[in-house]
């Protein structure tokens, strides 16, 4: 019976005749382990900068892959980066792998905490250029200035790279 059911699921389904394919195996683990979203080195990466307070300095040669983890807060990280005299255009680049619950999204904000852009995208990449006119980013005079990357959606985890690019004129 077991013939004829094999060659009636190649050919026409037998009444009677069910095929169950069980791929697991009793070996532990069982299954793959679920992916993070994150490493805890990511985690840790340039910490702590979880305020505008406490921002971690950085320049156009950090390329850093942090995170933003789950946590008794919800994490947000913050950069601060300097602007020198006769700079044609700054870009801040945040790229992620947008995860369910994984979306996140970036600001720019000047010395005092005033924001000036934000880029709140769907895919996986968050862009701010100034200037520029969509996001609206002025030209960005010399100073401090930070970037914070956080949760597009509250509870939201998921590491990322980042890259400033800051012209000359």
């Amino acid at each position: 019976m077991v013939r004829e059911c094999l060659v009636g699921l190649l050919v026409a389904p037998l009444a009677g005749c069910s095929l169950v394919l069980d791929f697991s195996s009793s070996a532990v683990p069982i299954d793959a382990e679920i992916d993070a979203p994150y490493l805890q080195e990511q985690c840790d990466y340039k910490e702590p900068n979880d305020s505008f307070d406490t921002a971690a300095v950085i320049t156009e040669a950090d390329t850093g892959t942090g995170a933003i983890c789950a946590g008794a807060f919800e994490d947000h990280d913050f950069y601060r980066f300097t602007v020198p005299d006769l700079t044609a255009s700054v870009s801040v680049k945040l790229t992620f792998t947008n995860r369910p619950s994984g979306d996140l999204d970036l600001k720019l904000l000047d010395a005092t905490g005033v924001m000036i852009a934000q880029s709140r995208g769907f895919g996986d990449e968050e862009l701010i250029v100034c200037p520029a006119a969509s996001p609206a980013c002025p030209m960005l005079t010399a100073g401090d200035y930070i970037f914070e990357v956080f949760p597009a959606l509250t509870g939201a985890v998921n590491s990322y790279d980042f890259a400033l690019t800051i012209t000359p004129m």
